[in-house]
């Protein structure tokens, strides 16, 4: 089968490899692969600034139609539509795995980082992972199932927004505008920061309901922000999206007192900040980290009512030959999301 692959150590080494169909084991399932999204984690690998461990196939957001069941796998049926969650691994008996988190079990590894994900033809993934496709739920919102749950994790399971509150989102790339939705979804005001070169997404983000938009390098943020929470001096949540250093004393500057600040942005660098902001304004410091099996259920659920259209986000979908275009196009912030398809998919390119 055709896979996209990291060969090895270092910036670069990603080639179409030809590698033997994976055939599932005990408690796994085969899935040909309809949709694969690329994330900035599969940059980061190719720029080797996020561990992985190679060789690996790359991509561990995606969707497919399962094409066959490994032994004890009786629930599922062949042509079955689903996506798979990213944990490979887990130990399942850790005090994280017994209290449904597993995304913070020591020994979690997941799919396109330490073992062969979704940029291929077909994938072998364990059952637990595997979640249906509601019928409202086409291939390529299936693959963007999974940044939707990061953020359902972030917003939801751990800063836990709420109606009439008011949300910054700093950074619209895809995280950001996913995170917007979600608060938008749950009542929230949302602005969201970028700077002038973020010009599209920023209108992509007016259009998709948000409350305002501010460009931080043409106008002040916390005067933009004051129409909004003039009275508690800042705003109840700022969700640091960007993995930009600076962002973050913007985040401290900007929420109020007794506020919360949601970390899910990654940094490829240490940097220095001023850690007392945090006492002296009695801010809450949210790391938000993947996602539990209920932040895919959320997600699918949100989808499936049309609560949030992924649609609008999606910039391409593109053959996984193809995947230097798509890869730089990502990488150069052209349009929002790309997607990639292996031959054969049922999933259209555009």
């Amino acid at each position: 089968m055709l896979a996209l692959s990291k060969q090895c150590k270092g910036p670069g080494h990603i080639d179409l490899v030809d590698l033997a169909t994976p055939a599932p084991g005990p408690g796994e399932v085969q899935i040909a692969i309809q949709a694969a999204g690329i994330c900035g984690t599969d940059i980061h690998i190719r720029h080797d600034t996020f561990p992985y461990v190679p060789p690996v196939v790359l991509g561990h957001e995606f969707s497919g139609r399962i094409s066959a069941l490994g032994d004890g796998v009786d629930d599922l049926q062949i042509g079955d539509r689903v996506m798979a969650e990213t944990t490979a691994v887990v130990c399942g008996v850790c005090p994280y795995c017994q209290a449904g988190q597993t995304n913070n079990c020591p020994k979690r590894r997941a799919y396109g980082i330490h073992v062969n994900g979704g940029f291929a033809e077909y994938v072998s993934v364990r059952r637990p992972a595997v979640h249906d496709l509601p019928p409202e739920v086409d291939f390529v919102a299936g693959a963007m199932t999974e940044p939707l749950a990061v953020c359902v994790h972030a917003l939801i399971e751990r800063a836990r927004v709420v109606a009439g509150q008011v949300v910054l989102i700093l950074g619209p790339g895809p995280i950001g505008l996913l995170a917007a939705m979600v608060a938008k979804a749950h009542g929230a005001n949302v602005i969201v920061a970028g700077v002038a070169r973020d010009a599209s997404r920023l209108a992509l983000a007016s259009s998709l309901g948000v409350d305002a938009t501010v460009k931080v390098d043409q106008a002040d943020l916390q005067e933009a922000l004051t129409p909004w929470c003039k009275a508690q001096g800042g705003v109840d949540i700022t969700v640091e999206a960007s993995g930009a250093p600076p962002s973050v004393p913007a985040a401290f500057q900007c929420t109020r007192k007794g506020g919360t600040v949601v970390q899910l942005g990654l940094f490829e660098e240490p940097f220095t900040v001023d850690f007392a902001q945090i006492a002296f304004r009695e801010l809450s410091i949210v790391g938000s980290f993947a996602h539990t099996w209920t932040s895919f259920d959320t997600a699918l659920d949100l989808m499936a009512r049309k609560i949030i259209d992924i649609q609008p986000l999606v910039s391409g979908v593109i053959a996984l030959s193809e995947w230097e275009d798509a890869f730089g196009r990502a990488e150069r912030g052209d349009g929002v999301k790309m997607l990639l398809t292996p031959p054969g998919a049922e999933v259209a390119h555009g």
